[in-house]
């Protein structure tokens, strides 16, 4: 009887080892989020508020484009990536956190993931870079007077204007706006803007018309043409709200073309004025990035 034990006990540890490496894939990672406005404490360390809503973030394979497969955090229910800011809030989802559960597609050590974490008050970014079980805290830089990158994933297709979520904080300057190609679409174009139907909205204010044809950055089109008597620029992708361009047809000196920066600052009140980030791409492919630099004036 006591072998039959013995060898009973040896079937179940046995079993364990062969059945853990199968559960232990799947990796639990959970961290607060933190903004620094800049305010430093007596004791010479960054002043740091904690941040319980407004938050959307995405997971991406380590050093890819690759979005991973990601499940509520302790459970194996599919959890949709990017995940959404009523996710992010959500007591039962990921409790006011960046919290998922993962298998990492991480070659070397089976250990990381990279994210692109948003606040969508004021669209204020933090890349971080190889993330995993050990690291509980993110912090987004949010300092007035400082020029900042900000980034959002586009890949919704509609013939309307897409709300990204975002709502720059009035007196923001928006600096440039440029548009990242990971997936290709053959003959399509994205416009980026504010929401037209706020005061001064424009919905290809800040891009208009960016090919989604060849993956990576996409460069202004204002090529130079040569006219009929001068050489001319036909066209910008920069919106109104950046730069002026000036068109030309090549017929005269005085339609040669160029283009005036311009930026825009974006005022409030921001319960009728536009504010927020948006974009109308009716592929149903075409995917990637829209990047942002801007600086909250005041």
């Amino acid at each position: 009887m006591k072998r039959f034990k013995i060898f009973t006990l040896a079937l179940a540890v046995a079993f364990f080892l062969i059945a853990a490496p199968a559960q232990a894939v799947l990796q639990d990672m959970q961290a607060s989020v933190y903004k620094w406005t800049g305010g430093m404490g007596s004791d010479g360390k960054a002043v740091l508020t904690k941040i319980d809503s407004g938050i959307t973030f995405k997971v991406l394979a380590v050093d890819s484009d690759t979005a991973e497969t990601t499940y509520y955090p302790g459970k194996t229910t599919a959890l949709t990536n990017p995940v959404t800011t009523t996710s992010f809030a959500s007591t039962s989802i990921c409790n006011k956190k960046v919290a998922f559960r993962v298998d990492p597609t991480d070659a070397t050590s089976d250990r990381y993931v990279d994210l692109i974490v948003v606040d969508t008050v004021g669209g204020y970014t933090a890349f971080v870079e190889n993330f995993d079980q050990y690291t509980h805290t993110i912090v987004i830089d949010e300092r007035p007077n400082v020029v900042h990158q900000g980034t959002i994933w586009f890949g919704a297709s509609s013939t309307s204007e897409i709300n990204t979520g975002i709502n720059f904080a009035p007196n923001t300057l928006i600096q440039d706006v440029r548009v990242e190609v990971v997936t290709v679409a053959s003959a399509v174009t994205l416009d980026v803007g504010l929401l037209s139907s706020g005061t001064g909205g424009d919905k290809d204010g800040f891009r208009k018309a960016v090919l989604l044809t060849t993956a990576g950055y996409v460069k202004d089109t204002a090529v130079i043409t040569a006219g009929a008597s001068v050489a001319y620029v036909p066209a910008s992708t920069y919106g109104a709200l950046l730069v002026t361009a000036i068109t030309g047809d090549g017929a005269t000196y005085s339609g040669g073309g160029g283009k005036s920066y311009l930026g825009h600052v974006v005022v409030g009140p921001i319960a009728t004025q536009a504010t927020t980030l948006t974009y109308q791409n009716p592929s149903t492919t075409g995917a990637g990035y829209i990047h942002y630099w801007f600086n909250r004036m005041r």
